[in-house]
């Protein structure tokens, strides 16, 4: 975010109305030559007005949030750099307002159903149901506190000794909500799902869920700003927050073959990598998980949104992992048994050449620091043939999603059990 827009934010952090979208359009922006890259480039990072979704990239697509008083110069800039633009979403508050709709119908039903968004406090205390449900297999733990003082717990399954692990985390950007809807999903499956492989699943392995790594931001989400990112803490005397997902130590700021950092040091950006490594009370709790489970573990997942990927390391660097073929593998599996479901496609690949540059991201932090040998990001729905709706996809689409997801997981764990991992000959 940018200065403008931080300022906006500060006020309304103390007190004022609830951010509004009205009119604002997304739009897609094919990057074919370098004038245009640099310009976006610029506008990314100095722009008051625009908010970049996805960041520019030379020779890929950017996804850029236009408010009304920048149509006429968006249209300009277009034509002068002759820009093809696709409208993606035409009025972005429209889908807040249908999303808020659905959240003020289900507020009389269960509080965790997977027909809406639940909020943190309704998310934990749902949590801390299933920990009394089954409390001989599970346990919560708080892994960390968040600026204001949240907790940041992990929701553990064992049903066993000696199984290896699984970590995900979810939620560590405030605004992808599906990914804490999908987490909990998961864990339900794995409690009381009748499917014999996901119950096998559940008894040989071992999990530790994050479900909101990002408590404050998550909240700031629903109460300030829909579109809010990072975390929450101060950075700067205007702006706030540092995006977690570029504060990992592992090659923090590194730039790759191509100059890129991967991150801002600008902290109004949205990709603000934080004024050192692990600076950030959000980060210091996922590394307390790996720091008791890394090395029982084999498969470290990201739950994010939006964009239909599935990303291995690295983001640093062009260069492939040293088990490039093996992380291939088992993310082609993921990807053909999650297309199965409902024809979504996912691209699979490394994160810098699928995707774009990302220093300082819990992947390659949890593969090159702790040696998780499969760790990957997963993109989810938010735009695609069932409609385009950016971070605010529908609750009536967390159901499908989710699904798709759990198909996806359980191919790429019997393909990681079949090479040997999560305790497979």
């Amino acid at each position: 975010m940018k200065l403008l827009i931080c300022l906006a934010f500060f006020f309304l952090s103390a007190g004022a109305e609830k951010a509004r979208f009205d009119n604002y359009r997304l739009y897609s922006v094919s990057i074919e030559n370098q004038d245009q890259y640099e310009a976006m480039k610029y506008l990314e990072e100095h722009s008051d007005s625009y908010d970049f979704f996805e960041p520019a990239i030379l020779n890929g697509e950017a996804e850029i949030l236009v408010p009304p008083h920048m149509y006429a110069h968006f249209d300009e800039i277009s034509q002068n750099l002759k820009m093809k633009t696709k409208l993606v979403i035409n009025n972005y508050q429209s889908l807040i307002d249908e999303e808020e709709a659905a959240i003020r119908r289900r507020k009389a039903t269960a509080f965790i159903d997977w027909d809406s968004y639940g909020t943190l406090a309704e998310i934990n205390a749902w949590l801390d149901e299933m920990h009394v449900r089954f409390s001989t297999i599970t346990n919560i733990r708080t892994v960390g506190t968040s600026h204001e003082g949240r907790p940041i717990r992990s929701f553990s399954i064992s049903r066993g000794s000696g199984n290896r692990a699984i970590i995900i985390e979810a939620n560590i950007h405030s605004r992808e909500w599906i990914s804490s809807a999908t987490a909990t999903y998961l864990i339900n499956e794995l409690l009381t799902s009748t499917d014999p492989t996901i119950q096998a699943l559940s008894a040989n392995i071992d999990w530790h869920i994050i479900t909101n790594a990002n408590p404050d931001g998550y909240e700031f989400s629903r109460t300030n700003n829909r579109n809010w990112r990072k975390t929450r803490a101060p950075v700067s005397a205007l702006c706030f927050g540092v995006d977690a997902n570029r504060n990992f130590g592992y090659n923090w700021l590194v730039r790759d073959e191509t100059g890129s950092l991967g991150a801002s040091t600008t902290p109004c950006s949205d990709t603000f990598a934080g004024a050192t490594s692990m600076s950030e009370a959000e980060t210091l709790a996922i590394e307390s998980l790996f720091t008791q489970y890394g090395r029982s573990t084999d498969l470290f997942i990201s739950f994010h949104s939006y964009g239909h990927y599935l990303l291995h390391p690295w983001g640093h660097t062009r260069n492939m992992p040293p088990n490039n073929a093996t992380l291939l593998s088992v993310g082609v599996a993921f990807r053909d048994a999650l297309r199965a479901v409902d024809g979504i496609n996912y691209a699979v690949g490394s994160s810098n050449t699928v995707l774009y540059a990302a220093s300082g991201t819990t992947p390659d932090h949890a593969y090159g620091a702790h040696g998780i040998p499969l760790s990957y990001t997963v993109e989810m729905r938010g735009n695609g043939v069932y409609g385009n709706f950016g971070f605010v996809l529908p609750p009536s689409l967390i159901r499908p999603n989710a699904i798709e997801v759990v198909a996806g997981l359980k191919a790429m764990i019997n393909e990681a059990k079949r090479l040997g991992y999560l305790g497979g000959p």
